[in-house]
């Protein structure tokens, strides 16, 4: 367990969707509203991995369905670029559950949930992984306050951008979602 603790910090602290929303959340959210995000980040993954460790026990011969799964992640990750892209932070933002329903959505499609659910955790019945996804979710807050902190340090002039910047980095997330895809 030790190594998955350690492999799982590491992939948590690695850039990636979810973690460019909190860190967007941290830059345009009070932090007391931002800090709720990380719980959003959990709830997604836990289930999200449940379903790919179930998943992959079932379809362990039906490469085309993980194909699937990284074609709809990437569409999703276009889509919440687009309208991060399109939000003004002059007119307010979005509000905070707005922000929370982004990163829980963008977390279930995670490149991340898949590596942990399929790769990670040993093959063994559901109710022996369960202790693996509570920890992977644990560490995911303990990660994700973090991101929402370095946020929340972004200079001003920075911060004005966050949306427009996330937008950018989900765009180059989908494209590789897509070229993964397309390679299966």
């Amino acid at each position: 367990m030790l190594a998955f603790i350690a492999a799982s910090a590491a992939i948590l602290l690695t850039p990636g969707p979810t973690n460019t929303l909190l860190a967007a959340g941290g830059a345009t959210l009070p932090l007391r509203k931002a800090f709720l995000l990380p719980l959003a980040e959990a709830l997604g993954y836990g289930l999200a991995v449940s379903g790919f460790f179930l998943m992959a026990r079932g379809l362990q011969d039906r490469p085309e369905a993980f194909v699937a799964v990284k074609l709809a992640a990437a569409a999703w990750l276009v889509y919440a670029a687009v309208t991060l892209w399109r939000t003004r932070l002059d007119a307010g933002g979005h509000p905070p559950r707005l922000a929370f329903g982004r990163v829980l959505a963008t977390t279930l499609v995670n490149p991340k949930a898949l590596l942990v659910g399929v790769v990670f955790i040993p093959q063994q019945p559901f109710s022996g992984a369960l202790a693996w996804i509570g920890a992977y979710a644990g560490l995911s807050i303990l990660a994700g306050i973090g991101w929402v902190f370095l946020g929340s340090l972004l200079p001003g002039r920075l911060q004005r951008h966050s949306y427009r910047g996330a937008a950018l980095v989900l765009t180059g997330f989908s494209l590789a979602a897509v070229a993964s895809a397309v390679a299966s």
